[in-house]
């Protein structure tokens, strides 16, 4: 399955020894083909967060998207066969081009000397951000989820106001976020265009891009606090994190939230890749208790503070609760 910015899609998928083809079924062992991905500079990995193990972030670059199996196992059963594809490929280019080592090769180097705009990014699908990843305003019915075309990051019309010539995009213009945006001005800067061929961007006028970002209609953006912008929902040197369902009392409601531990800390998120916590609470002093219940199948705990009941979890698996 395709993780797409709504919803999952159904799609097969064909792996060469030089190319990944990408294809959508139609009809009983019939394909339409949706793209042919080179090999070439491909890179495969896993989610950084554990609660998406079945996924697999496929980056390439015409196209780059996340795949989610039906398990863990067939998840690495794919990047096990993509990865040796990508190795055995790039040997057969070098064998072919002698000038180039193993090293310039390596797809982890190419990444780091790739500029901006270079490779399509992987978007980040919409539940999994609340707000906008730049100015932290939340997103509703009106101030609607934009994607930044060349980090695909998550952020509202006033921190995309800007349009810049990409170059997998064939240097179309294309809507970037603000921080991209400055950041291939700085690309356009240091490399002299060539000859008859014009950098491709525009930006608003100064008028309107202060009218965009001085909306009032449908933004709703709070004062954070400072130490609730310290660490990001998806970071990545974490103890743990996931979601789980939390209750303030056995007959207050639930709500799904994403939680993650570190330095002793937990933190609270409204979804996986929000850049701001909603709250956040030392855990110095408090105890976690296991609530057996035959219905609960030991997915229930309890966080205690001096014996008295803070909050109580629900996980969605046995497994997950014992983590």
């Amino acid at each position: 399955m395709k993780l797409s910015r709504k919803v999952m899609q159904p799609r097969m998928f064909f792996l060469f020894n030089d190319a990944l083809l990408y294809t959508t079924p139609v009809q009983s062992g019939m394909y339409k083909l949706n793209n042919m991905l080179s090999l070439a500079g491909m890179k495969v990995k896993k989610p950084t967060q554990e609660a998406y193990q079945n996924e697999l972030n496929i980056e390439s670059v015409e196209r780059s998207f996340i795949l989610s199996a039906s398990s863990a196992t067939e998840r690495d059963e794919w990047l096990e066969a993509i990865s040796k594809s990508i190795e055995e490929y790039t040997k057969k280019r070098i064998t072919f081009n002698p000038s180039k080592s193993l090293e310039e090769a390596d797809p982890e180097k190419q990444e780091e000397d790739s500029p901006l705009g270079s490779k399509a990014p992987i978007w980040i699908p919409d539940t999994r951000a609340t707000m906008c990843m730049i100015c932290t305003s939340e997103f509703t019915l009106t101030w609607r989820r934009h994607h930044c075309r060349a980090c695909g990051k998550i952020v509202c019309q006033a921190c995309s106001s800007n349009k810049h010539g990409l170059d997998y995009m064939k240097n179309q213009p294309a809507r970037v976020c603000d921080h991209c945006f400055r950041e291939l001005q700085k690309q356009d800067n240091q490399c002299t265009p060539k000859s008859g061929s014009p950098v491709n961007h525009k930006s608003p006028s100064s008028a309107l891009s202060t009218v965009l970002h001085s909306i009032p209609s449908g933004r709703k953006q709070k004062k954070i606090p400072a130490a609730l912008k310290e660490v990001s929902a998806n970071t990545e040197d974490s103890t743990m994190s996931g979601y789980l369902h939390r209750s303030k009392g056995s007959k207050k409601p639930w709500k799904h939230l994403w939680f993650v531990i570190k330095n002793k800390v937990l933190y609270t998120y409204a979804a996986s890749e929000d850049v701001a916590a909603l709250e956040s609470q030392p855990l110095l002093g408090f105890t976690v208790s296991e609530v057996k219940d035959e219905n609960s199948e030991s997915r229930v705990f309890h966080l205690l503070h001096k014996n008295t009941l803070f909050y109580i979890f629900k996980a969605d698996d046995p497994h997950s609760a014992q983590k």
